[in-house]
């Protein structure tokens, strides 16, 4: 029997591009993982690499079937329907990661949920889009966002975008998100004390919180 066709490469965008950020925040010891609102699951299945037990949740019925499909090893748990009504264990999680989920959502909401999804000293990495308020810290990123995002569309040769790939499929869209990025920052502060905030240069943020022990 022949060996199956490699698959194809997944185009460079804006959110794999801090995927990264992601993996470098992964706990020692981590034996399981979620991620809310996975998309065709491209950070699940670089979670697995390192990660025993991965869930891939998101409410887009097609990205979960093309996620099932490119989960060549068939090890990856992928469940559709909105994160904040599914069934879940709390504290069941040694990870918890949303990358360009959060604005989809009640953020309050979502947040407080992501946290009882953790075990003690869990982790819970996400990396978010927000609006601009236009205050000066704003402005100050406008220009070298703009400039990155030229040198990374040169570097990679696509065209970034959401995380589809060779199928076509585009995960829904939503846009602008409802806070800005100075009400992202201090809601999560209240919600998760002692989070770590970044502001990144393509247009993203990131948030890293260990739950306490």
């Amino acid at each position: 029997m022949q060996d199956p066709a490699p698959a194809a490469p997944e185009p460079w965008n804006h959110n794999s591009h801090y995927h990264r950020v992601v993996v470098a925040a992964v706990p020692a010891g981590c034996d399981s993982a979620l991620d809310v609102g996975c998309g065709t699951g491209r950070l699940t299945r670089e979670l697995r690499r390192v990660i025993p037990r991965v869930t891939g949740i998101d409410r887009d019925e097609q990205s979960i079937i093309v996620a099932r499909t490119r989960d060549a090893a068939g090890d990856i748990e992928y469940r559709c329907g909105d994160f904040l009504d599914l069934p879940l264990k709390p504290g069941g999680f040694g990870l918890v990661t949303a990358v360009a989920s959060l604005h989809h959502m009640d953020t309050a909401a979502a947040l407080n949920r992501m946290r009882e999804q953790l075990r003690p000293g869990g982790v819970l990495v996400i990396i978010g889009l927000a609006r601009d308020g236009w205050s000066p810290v704003d402005l100050a990123f406008e220009f070298p966002a703009a400039a990155n995002h030229r040198i990374q569309r040169f570097r990679h040769r696509s065209r970034p975008g959401p995380d589809g790939g060779p199928d076509g499929h585009q995960p829904p869209v939503v846009w602008p998100p409802a806070e800005t990025y100075q009400q992202v920052r201090r809601l999560a502060g209240s919600l998760l004390p002692g989070m770590r905030y970044r502001r990144h240069l393509l247009w993203r943020y990131s948030i890293c919180w260990v739950k306490p022990g």
